[in-house]
This record gives structure tokens, C-alpha cells and sequence, in this order.
């Protein structure tokens, strides 16, 4: 569906045609900002640039916004000034086996620690941020099959009893090492994502972030004993599944199945979904695509993989009502100079502006949280060092020097925008999907899944506040009637600018979308009219609103699942 993919930046179907902080708002008169609004209407496409900046966005990092439970950024302890500032209730660490355990016996405890030796678990938790560890990688004396890619073999003794008289075991080696580690760090690290993108194979374009040598049956039996042993050390221990990428799945299954996925689902139908608690998926660039895992694409979609949602998928293997979890999103730019990137190299068709990030960051969370995922991590919180052999990753750029990490201007745009997410967006109280769909006489729809969702309107609600997201969809600029339901409003751009709102005589706020622009064209590409990222996003943000107000914006339908 239109561009989606892994890390590698391929897309979808190579087969496809064509709180802030606190702070005051500037109660300012926009019509005098906007020449071409009409009465009491907001125009946003006319508005000069820097009149959207009149109140710029700041970074306070002593006045922190409360954190969002639902809301994760990944790797938050390497610019943990920006990590506090966020608003991101979660973070992900990254727990490597073989290093915690580089021998068989205890633990390695200094891995937790930094230079000086103090822990960064407890600096994370002391912040109010929750971990979730992704654990990973066997190492060499507890392989079963030596020599393989490091850290990839199935554990020895995987299938010996995990407990005998009581007592862990320590023939097998994973069960034993997820005991001790769920042991040690009760409290800390409750949560455990066991290994990472599984059914990535050892082969073909995506094999560097190949992780797992073994069977989809090898692999439940790795979270079934990671969950007893894990549990039985701490009683408040989640099991999560390895972070699932889609599309290296169902390439590997031509477009019809799910090869590795409909293997693992049809164990956990015969042995049982008690061996985890949550189910995560990594997905990037398309904020539609976040939606259409959750709840299935349009029943007429070209690839039949794609019509059918985790959600129900779940529910097919005895795993209904367990939590879905996105433990990573992204759409990475090239348009920052930095050391050794250069843009223009970096501009290859995948890639998108700093700009369009911050539109992502908001069509993103405001797609995901709507659809009903329990919560949502973005990758990562800051860049790799340079020069990055990859992509630029974070919402802020890196730094070595921890005298400068409360440098602002390392945060990109979508940094911003993520702080939009946390105050506004994060553990609403009601999460509605509106769209206004356009006519599809082509079919489009079939190669693109919301060709027809010709713009957005996402709504939260808080208490008393309501935040409506709003973004074009298609190429030509659009506007949107929302109905005025508080008692004040202001408007919040991409980037974190605000600006007071007042509705109309006719009590509705109108506001101009600019065209969308962000079109995938390599391997056949989109189809006519139809855009990845939409255009320049929009948070009107009212107060006042009554929890049971309705949403009343002209033209619009609310979405349930399809």
C-alpha cells in the first residue's frame, strides 16, 4: 500500500502500478495575519511563515510534561534531557545476552551501567520513564548450533524442563538466563520483548538485521520458557513477541500470506497464546499503513495479505484481546547537513523532508492511537554518531558531549511535533477517525488502501480538552468546517507554533489544508493522486469541551475498523 517498508526503505509491493510546558498562548487576532480569511475563519495556507512562528516553540527542561503511558521513544537514555522533555511515558533498552552473560553464571551488572559506573536504569526510572527490554542474542557457549551469524543459533537445552524440584534449571540456558535477569531487575525491567524481527532471514536485502536462525516452533518454545522462567522470578513479568516486520513477511509470501507469521499462528493455536502478553509490530514511512495492520486494508486490495488486520489475526490463533504494541515507527529525512551526510546523496526516493517528518509524527500517532494500538514507540529518540552509515534516526540530532546535550537546537522538527503527541494526543480518554473520502472510478484503491480518505480528521479527547488533527490527502488544497465545542481554541502548526482561534458567526472554525505532495514513484510507485504523507498538518486544540460533545465536522465520516 502506497510506500511502505522495512529499514531498507522498500516499498510495500515492488508490484504496484503507477504538555508543551507551560505556556501562554498569545491570544492574537488572526485575521489580521491572514488577508485572505474570511470572517472569523482561519486560513492556514494563507498565512505568512513567520506568522505562525509569532509564539516559537521552546524546549523547557525543567518544566516537564506530565508522561504519556501510551506514548514510547526508544533508546531515551542517550540525550536523556530531551528524553525527560518529551513527554514519552516508555523507552526500549536493548539487552544483549551475550554481553549480560558473556560466560555461563552470573550476570554482567556493569552493561547497565555508564562510565562513572552509575546505573542508567535507575537514572531512566528515577525520570518517570518505564523500560522495556528487548532481549536478544545467544551467545556462543549456550548455542546449540555453533558458528552461525553471532548471537543467532537456538539456545541449547531450549526444550529441557525449565524448573526441576523448584528449582531453575540451568541445562537450559535461556530459561536460566531470563531467571536471573527477570530476578534482578524486578521493577526495573518488567516488560520483555523476546529477540527482534525474527522472520527476517539470513538471506536476501534485508539480512544485516537478520536476528534468529531457528524455526517459528523453535521460536515459541523461546517466549513459552522465557515466560515461565521469567514470571516465576517476578510475578508482574509481560512477555512480549519479537517486534514483527510486515513486509519482509509477506514479500517472503508473495503478497497473498504471511510465511512466517501464518507458521508461528499456527503453533500458538495448538500449544496456546498464554506464553505472551503483547504483540508488537515495527513498522515505517506510510502513516496509512498503521491503521491497515491494525484493522485490514479495503477488501478489494491488490495483495490478499493485506486485507486482513492483526487484530483479527490475533483473534484467528486464541490470542484475541491481547494489547498490540507498536515498539517502532519512523520516516527518516535526508535534509540535514551534517558530518558526513550529505542531502543530496541522501535524496534517493525513500527518503523524506525535516519538514514532512513532523507532518509524519502527527499523522502517525494520530492513525495509530485511533485504530486502537496500546502504545506506540517511535525509533529512536536521538541519531546515530556520525557519519551515520544509515539513516538519520532521532527526533534529535547526536551528541557526544554531555555538557551540550540541553543544546536545542539538536531538536528537529519532529521532536516538536512528538512533544504535540504527548500533551495532546497520548491516553485519551476517546479516540475518533474521521475522513472525507473522494470517488475512486479508477480503482486505485486496490494498489493504495485509503486512495478514497481524501483528508483527516483524527480527534482526542482528554477530560474537557479536545485535540482534532487534521491533514490533507490528496493534491489539491482543501478545507475543513469543524464546529466550535469549548470555550477557547488555538492552533498548533507541524512544528510547535501556536496561535488563539476564534470560530466564525456561524460558530465553526474553518481551515484551509495545503495539497499533500509526498509520492513514492520508484518501483512503479503510487498510483495517480495518491500520497504517502499528506500535506501540512494541523492541530486545532479547543478547552472547555464537554466529554460527550460530539465531533461535527462538514462532510466527514467517522471510521470503525474498515
Amino acid at each position: 500500500m502506497g510506500v511502505s517498508g522495512d529499514r531498507d526503505g522498500r516499498p510495500a509491493s515492488s508490484r504496484s502500478p503507477g504538555h508543551l510546558g507551560r505556556r501562554r498562548y498569545r491570544r492574537r487576532d488572526l485575521l489580521r495575519t491572514a488577508a485572505s480569511a474570511a470572517i472569523g475563519a482561519l486560513t492556514v495556507s494563507g498565512v505568512p511563515r513567520q506568522a505562525l512562528a509569532a509564539d516559537e516553540p521552546s524546549i523547557e527542561f525543567n518544566d516537564r510534561l506530565p508522561r504519556a503511558g501510551s506514548l514510547g521513544v526508544n533508546e531515551a537514555f542517550k540525550a536523556m534531557s530531551f528524553g525527560d522533555a518529551s513527554g514519552a511515558g516508555w523507552t526500549r533498552w536493548t539487552v544483549q545476552w551475550f554481553n549480560v552473560q558473556p560466560e555461563p553464571g552470573e550476570l554482567n551488572l556493569f552493561y547497565f551501567r555508564d562510565d562513572n559506573g552509575d546505573s542508567i536504569l535507575e537514572r531512566q526510572l528515577a525520570s518517570g520513564l518505564k523500560v522495556a527490554a528487548m532481549v536478544l542474542g545467544t551467545p556462543e557457549w549456550a548455542a546449540e548450533t555453533p558458528d552461525l551469524k553471532p548471537g543467532t543459533s537456538v539456545p541449547r537445552g531450549l526444550y529441557e524442563p525449565v524448573f526441576i524440584d523448584e528449582e531453575i534449571n540451568e541445562d537450559n540456558t535461556w530459561g536460566y538466563f531470563m531467571y536471573l535477569l527477570a530476578s534482578e531487575f524486578a521493577g526495573m525491567m518488567d516488560v520483555f520483548e523476546i529477540w527482534n524481527e525474527v522472520e527476517i532471514p539470513a538471506t536476501g536485502s534485508n539480512a544485516l538485521y537478520n536476528t534468529w536462525a531457528g524455526t517459528a516452533a523453535e521460536y515459541y518454545q523461546l517466549v513459552k520458557v522465557a515466560s515461565e522462567a521469567a514470571k516465576r522470578a517476578n510475578p508482574d513479568a509481560k512477555i512480549m513477541t519479537s517486534p514483527y516486520s510486515y513486509f519482509t513477511d509477506k514479500d517472503a509470501g508473495g503478497g497473498d500470506r504471511l510465511q512466517w507469521f501464518d507458521e508461528f499462528a499456527s503453533v500458538v493455536k495448538a500449544k496456546g497464546a498464554d506464553a505472551f502478553d503483547y504483540f508488537a509490530l515495527n513498522l515505517y514511512r506510510n502513516p496509512h499503513d498503521l491503521w491497515d495492520r491494525y484493522h485490514g486494508g479495503v477488501p478489494v486490495a491488490a495483495e490478499k495479505a493485506d486485507r486482513v488486520g492483526f487484530r483479527a489475526r490475533l483473534d484467528a490463533m486464541g490470542a484475541g484481546g491481547k494489547p498490540i504494541w507498536l515498539t517502532e515507527i519512523n520516516a527518516m529525512p535526508y535534509d540535514d547537513p551534517l558530518p558526513g551526510w550529505n542531502p543530496s546523496d541522501r535524496n534517493d526516493g525513500f527518503r523524506i523532508t525535516m519538514a514532512e517528518q513532523a507532518d509524519y509524527v502527527l499523522q502517525a500517532h494520530a492513525l495509530a492511537f485511533a485504530a486502537g494500538y496500546e502504545k506506540v514507540f517511535f525509533q529512536a529518540l536521538q541519531d546515530d554518531p556520525y557519519p551515520a552509515p544509515d539513516e538519520l534516526w532521532g527526533l534529535v540530532r547526536y551528541s557526544d558531549h554531555p555538557e551540550y546535550d540541553q543544546d536545542a537546537s539538536r531538536a528537529r522538527p519532529a521532536y516538536h511535533a512528538y512533544r504535540i503527541v504527548a500533551r495532546f494526543l497520548a491516553d485519551a480518554n476517546r479516540a475518533e477517525l474521521h475522513v472525507r473520502k473522494r470517488n475512486d472510478p479508477s480503482g486505485l484503491s486496490k494498489f493504495a488502501s485509503r486512495f478514497e480518505w481524501a483528508q483527516h480528521l483524527a480527534v482526542f479527547h482528554k477530560r474537557t480538552v479536545r485535540a482534532s488533527v487534521v491533514w490533507n490527502g490528496t493534491g489539491q488544497e482543501a478545507s475543513v468546517s469543524l464546529k466550535a465545542s469549548g470555550t477557547s481554541a488555538i492552533v498548533i502548526d507541524n512544528a510547535g507554533s501556536e496561535m488563539a482561534l476564534e470560530p466564525g458567526p456561524d460558530g465553526r472554525f474553518t481551515v484551509v489544508l495545503p495539497a499533500a505532495s509526498r509520492h513514492f514513484d520508484l518501483f512503479g510507485g503510487d498510483p495517480p493522486g495518491y500520497f504517502y504523507i499528506g500535506g501540512r498538518t494541523f492541530v486545532v486544540v479547543e478547552q472547555g469541551v464537554p466529554p460527550s460533545a460530539p465531533v461535527d465536522a462538514q462532510g466527514f465520516v467517522k471510521q470503525e475498523g474498515q
